[in-house]
């Protein structure tokens, strides 16, 4: 059976990979102000045909999937969740985002940033597919911070705790498990989505792995964000209609 890596850790890239190949990971979460709610159902129209246009015109650029969060939290209206190979673009894109009529009206709560790496828990020699966006109906996200304590266990005494915690998630083969590394990059250590299509296995997966050996040595897993695949004029309409 093929080894799945656990909240924390992950199996993308490989020991030889070159540092040039890695991938920029961005995920932006976007709240839209009430004042645009109220707009003239007109002038909000043209406003979302605007920025869908935005949206597609990047995604040329990036690899980009939207999702809505209208129903799942109160401090955040859609996701767009992208990948670069550099920072440069990703700093284009917020722009030309910024630049619209709806950009103008929103805010980011919460954007975070982490890179595509080789795993320190995977066998030297094997080469999984780089980071790719896959069209799983739900996506859940959230940093991850391990305790400082972690860091002090020798690299053999780690490997043998990852290897527990990829034995379990490897039970939820319907659970597609991205991790991107922000050391450096972002506040957080890592960056952590899990796409599926059943909640249910993603929560049954979460509750397995809180009963692993690693899991006590999280520092913080938190918020969680749980994301409804959507194209961007869809997300936009449950905003407002």
């Amino acid at each position: 059976m093929q080894e799945r890596p656990g909240e924390g850790e992950s199996d993308r890239g490989d020991v030889s990979q070159p540092k040039e190949e890695r991938q920029l990971i961005r995920y932006a979460f976007y709240k839209v102000s009430p004042d645009w709610k109220r707009l003239p159902d007109d002038e909000r129209e043209r406003s979302k045909k605007e920025f869908t246009g935005a949206v597609r015109e990047v995604s040329e650029a990036v690899s980009l999937r939207t999702y809505s969060l209208v129903g799942t939290r109160g401090d955040v209206d859609f996701l767009l969740w992208m990948t670069s190979p550099t920072l440069e673009q990703l700093q284009a894109v917020g722009a030309r985002l910024n630049a619209t009529h709806l950009g103008r009206y929103s805010e980011l709560p919460y954007a975070f940033l982490a890179m595509t790496r080789p795993s320190p828990y995977v066998p030297r020699g094997r080469r999984p597919a780089e980071a790719q966006i896959d069209s799983a109906k739900y996506l859940f996200v959230y940093p991850f911070v391990k305790t400082r304590e972690w860091y002090t266990r020798p690299q053999e005494w780690r490997t043998a705790m990852m290897r527990e915690h990829i034995a379990v998630s490897s039970k939820f083969p319907n659970v597609k498990i991205n991790t991107g590394y922000s050391y450096g990059l972002d506040d957080q250590e890592h960056m952590v989505s899990f796409e599926t299509d059943s909640a249910t296995d993603f929560l049954d997966l979460v509750m397995a792995l809180r009963e692993s050996q690693q899991s006590s040595y999280t520092l913080r897993d938190t918020p969680i964000f749980s994301c409804v695949a959507a194209d961007i004029g869809a997300a936009l309409d449950a905003i407002a209609g």
